[in-house]
């Protein structure tokens, strides 16, 4: 009887010792844990818009570029009054474009006294189209450049001040063409019909004194310089009148 007991046992340790696998691989295999899933990373948060840079004034500009202008750095150098150098390069630059225009101003552009409209007419578009021609590359700087300028308008805001000032405005703004009508553009011709608003006294006084056919008009807040004889813009001034 304790044979047959122990015989189990036996069978088992003999059925172990001849299987070529060990006995740990005889169990059951577990399938290990699978990891969860990585988290998708988060994603970027958008970046912000850039902030709009205000556009600079010219005004603030062409202040900048005065203190050290060629005019301005030539005069330093010389020891001489600079605003005095600054305005001295605006008569030159004005009596170059006088002399341009007396040699245009010769045959059918020359403006004749005359009490016919029709030859009047014909003569002063003969004469535009000659001094544009003189002029193809004609842009706005080329006779006031950011130093005069800046010249300008230091010159017109004292006169555009105080009671006086206010009138001087007033003035201006009745005689004032309507907005956008006015082509602010060097060699644009001023258009027919519109009115050239007169300069103050008190204001021209303080401005360097122009030789003929050129004069100043005043549209808006702008300074123009106009060759009335041709009717065409010169150049002008944005901002003038702050």
């Amino acid at each position: 009887m304790k044979l047959m007991r122990c015989l189990p046992a036996v069978v088992f340790v003999i059925v172990s010792a001849c299987s070529d696998k060990p006995a740990v691989e005889m169990r059951r295999a577990v399938a290990p844990e699978q990891a969860p899933p990585a988290a998708a990373p988060a994603a970027e948060a958008p970046a912000a818009p850039a902030a709009k840079r205000t556009a600079e004034p010219i005004e603030v500009r062409d202040a900048r570029a005065a203190s050290s202008g060629p005019a301005t750095q030539a005069a330093r150098d010389a020891g001489v009054n600079t605003d005095a150098a600054v305005l001295a390069d605006f008569t030159r630059r004005v009596n170059a474009y006088v002399a341009l225009h007396k040699t245009a101003a010769k045959g059918d552009a020359r403006l004749k006294e005359t009490d016919e409209a029709g030859d009047i007419a014909k003569a002063q578009d003969e004469l535009a189209a000659r001094m544009i021609a003189a002029r193809p590359n004609a842009q706005q700087g080329d006779i006031f450049t950011p130093e005069i300028r800046n010249r300008f308008r230091l010159l017109l805001a004292p006169e555009l001040k105080g009671e006086e000032g206010r009138d001087a405005r007033a003035v201006m703004k009745d005689d004032a063409p309507p907005p956008g009508s006015i082509p602010f553009k060097a060699n644009a011709k001023y258009p027919e019909g519109q009115p050239k608003p007169t300069v103050p006294a008190n204001v021209l006084l303080h401005l360097p004194t122009l030789p003929q056919p050129l004069e100043y008009r005043v549209i808006g807040r702008h300074l123009l310089l106009l060759d009335t004889n041709a009717n065409i813009i010169v150049d002008y001034i944005p901002n003038a009148i702050r």
